[in-house]
């Protein structure tokens, strides 16, 4: 295995992968937990005639930490919806120029949101909120996962600005892409053969 060189790009791809990767894990664990919570809710309605107390609010918990813990880790493995319809047709170096702005446009917004929602996380703290259903079930502990969640994909999108600008792959994006894209110009490749000839005539 060939040990990639030590660059800032490199330090800080593997820097939000490994932030985002147990982020993505949590999300993951929520989905399975949030899915078993309503299976089960389901079941007990229909035989019991009544649902189990707590299951709801568990799976209300486990939507909001699948949604924002899992959207940074979309964010590193570049899963996330994207439409090059317009980015397709123009040269590799103006994609990844309107693909940084836009990620810079992105971490504004998401600035924006982690403050609105930091400041409502604190407000929730400090009252105890809480729901009213069939059971008490705390919420404030869930709107500081939307803080992490916000917090951890803005790392992502300056992180992915930052790569743009400089022309490099994005995060998921494959390292060896734009050497690929060079090497596929069949009149590189026409070349090198009758280059290689020529040299062989020569000698003889």
């Amino acid at each position: 295995m060939v040990e990639e060189p030590k660059t800032f790009s490199n330090i800080l791809r593997r820097s939000v992968e490994m932030l985002a990767s147990p982020l993505g894990a949590l999300s993951s664990v929520s989905t399975i937990l949030m899915m078993v919570a309503i299976t089960v809710d389901v079941v007990a309605r229909n035989f019991a005639g009544e649902p189990i107390p707590g299951l709801l609010e568990i799976s209300e918990t486990a939507l909001v930490a699948t949604v924002f813990l899992g959207v940074s880790y979309a964010g590193v493995t570049n899963a996330h919806v994207s439409v090059d319809l317009l980015t397709s047709k123009l040269s590799q170096k103006s994609s990844r120029l309107i693909a940084g702005a836009m990620w810079l446009l992105g971490a504004v917004m998401v600035v924006w949101f982690t403050i609105a929602t930091a400041e409502r996380a604190v407000q929730s703290t400090k009252m105890g909120e809480v729901t009213q259903g069939l059971m008490v079930w705390p919420v404030w502990p869930t709107r500081w996962l939307i803080v992490l969640g916000f917090i951890a994909f803005l790392i992502v999108a300056l992180a992915n600005a930052y790569l743009s600008f400089r022309l490099e792959p994005l995060l998921g994006e494959d390292k060896d892409a734009p050497a690929s894209t060079t090497s596929k110009n069949p009149q590189n490749r026409d070349d090198l053969p009758e280059q290689g000839l020529n040299r062989t005539e020569k000698n003889e």
